[in-house]
């Protein structure tokens, strides 16, 4: 028993270093082994989910990858709400930026090194040799070695801000209680959008525009009505229902309301949220890296489109663009046809029409981004009708969202076969080069029908600001595209990249691109993984 008396020091020390350091960030209720855990890196590479860990510290206990990936999400969340509530009558393009200088990488990083957070920061496993007291004098025996230094990268900092929010998010999980993950957002953005340290602050903090709370029409109370049966949600205000359906081709004087993008920039990072929660409790045991891959089926243009085009969304839709009616027509003709041939498979296996198969979606072509966009403005105008009610954005996934992803598993290959991951895997397994990237950039505003137009809450609804995307290789362009939005753009530019190396060898790509990395490993699975993220 005696022997294992350093060892139980030794972990409650680290519990209360770890408590220390949420006391410094003004977080002192932390469950202990929540923060334990987000203090916790047990590897050099504790971030890269799946490389094979480099000096691996046994012993430790959680490290912080879960707790990272579900306060990551969190972050973006709390900052988006916080941007969209006191940034008005700006373009969505212009809230993108304004949320990323909140929760960019740098940001936590700068504002954890302002209080030394990387001292807390527990890398090291014990040492059973070497362990001595602090505080007394050794008078005889081995000397206990000097005190050792650890090595933390920027992004690793910044991932430990990110864990800490998520262990104060499943320290109130039970009670539904964001007060103290809220907290946590504002003590490491450190940023004066966001100032929040309860979750009633962000509805306090909204005013609301004029046209919301204008009087409707009667076709928008008739929409409103007809939502609400189907849906099973109410609108106090149905002029924001309405907005959510008006794509930026649709003229803002026809009836004074302004485009979806807004709401849309709000739905996307709630749906983000509720998805990422539910693989999260329900996977208990997954890796960071499983949870990435099965979120991206979730969360896909893909299937939103197919869940715009399920729940009937693009009967909606109010576009004043030719281009657009007729893609969502082409779409919506191909998902009837897919429907029920899923329908008639099912009854043919003995079923009822109902048990369809889920996944039918995959193997579908690419839904116009408006369906997808409408869907998560629709998010966002139940979020800000009910006044920040998170819980029925909460029960919309329950009802209509949960059904599709009974079985996660029918999803494995899903990020398989996405462009950017397959470029990355060809960077990787073929040329070993890590100095690639895929870069978006927004470019000048111009006249058209892009359903994805940066432009103000107010202003010339047909103006749209599309994005160049390109992939560089040693500061060399291997391909560009423009699109109407960064998502769809990486995909595009990524199977242009993809149809450009496949006819390259080896020596061809290194003199061409003047490519001479020599990479290990887990430093293409890290950049890969960073890739595959943003994509999406």
């Amino acid at each position: 028993m005696a022997y294992n008396v350093p060892a139980i020091i030794h972990r409650i020390e680290s519990n209360l270093i770890a408590l220390d350091a949420c006391s410094l960030m003004g977080l002192p209720n932390i469950r202990a082994d929540l923060a334990l855990e987000a203090f916790t890196k047990d590897s050099d590479n504790s971030d890269e989910h799946d490389a094979e860990k480099v000096n691996f510290q046994g012993g430790m206990g959680n490290n912080y990858e879960r707790l990272e990936f579900l306060g990551d999400c969190f972050l973006k969340m709390a900052t988006t709400i916080a941007i969209f509530t006191l940034v008005q009558e700006q373009s969505e393009f212009h809230l993108h930026c304004e949320r990323m200088a909140l929760l960019c990488n740098q940001n936590l990083f700068n504002n954890a090194l302002d209080v030394k957070l990387e001292e807390y920061v527990r890398s090291m496993a014990f040492n059973r040799r070497t362990w001595y007291p602090e505080g007394l004098t050794l008078k005889k025996g081995k000397r206990p070695e000097v005190r050792r230094r650890h090595a933390l990268g920027d992004k690793s900092i910044a991932d430990v801000c990110e864990a800490l929010i998520g262990a104060a998010y499943l320290t109130t999980y039970e009670t539904h209680d964001f007060d103290m993950a809220i907290q946590a957002v504002t003590a490491v953005v450190k940023d004066k959008k966001h100032t929040m340290t309860k979750y009633s602050q962000y509805y306090e903090a909204y005013e609301k525009p004029k046209w919301q709370t204008e009087s409707p029409s009667a076709d928008q109370l008739n929409m409103a009505r007809k939502f609400h049966e189907r849906m099973g949600y109410k609108f106090t205000y149905p002029r924001l229902l309405r907005s959510a359906f008006h794509h930026p081709s649709y003229p803002f004087n026809y009836e004074n309301l302004p485009s979806y993008q807004r709401l849309e920039f709000l739905g996307d990072s709630l749906f983000d949220m509720v998805c990422i929660d539910y693989i999260f409790h329900r996977y208990p045991g997954a890796d960071p890296q499983w949870l990435t891959e099965h979120k991206m089926a979730m969360v896909s243009n893909q299937f939103l489109g197919c869940l715009a085009f399920y729940l009937g969304f693009h009967k909606s839709v109010l576009a004043n663009s030719p281009a657009v009616v007729s893609d969502i027509v082409g779409y919506v003709t191909e998902m009837e046809e897919a429907l029920l041939a899923a329908k008639e498979d099912a009854v043919r296996a003995g079923k009822t029409e109902a048990d369809f198969n889920r996944s039918f979606w995959l193997n579908c072509g690419r839904p116009p981004k408006a369906l997808p966009d409408v869907l998560e403005a629709y998010i966002g105008a139940i979020f800000v009708d009910s006044e920040y009610d998170f819980s029925v954005v909460q029960a919309f996934f329950d009802k209509h969202v949960k059904p599709w992803f009974q079985d996660m598993h029918v999803y494995d290959t899903f990020a398989n076969t996405h462009p950017v991951k397959m470029v990355g895997t060809l960077m990787q397994s073929r040329f070993h080069c890590s100095d690639w990237r895929i870069l978006v950039r927004s470019a000048a505003i111009s006249g058209g029908n892009s359903s994805d137009g940066a432009v103000g809450l107010l202003g010339d609804s047909t103006r749209t600001q599309d994005v160049v995307c390109g992939v560089l290789v040693h500061g060399k362009m291997l391909a560009h595209t423009v699109s109407e939005s960064g998502r769809y753009g990486k995909v595009a530019v990524a199977k242009k990249a993809l149809a450009i190396l496949e006819g390259m060898d080896f020596d061809g790509f290194r003199g061409t691109y003047g490519c001479d990395c020599v990479v290990e490993e887990e430093d293409d699975a890290s950049h890969l993984e960073e890739a595959i993220g943003s994509a999406i």
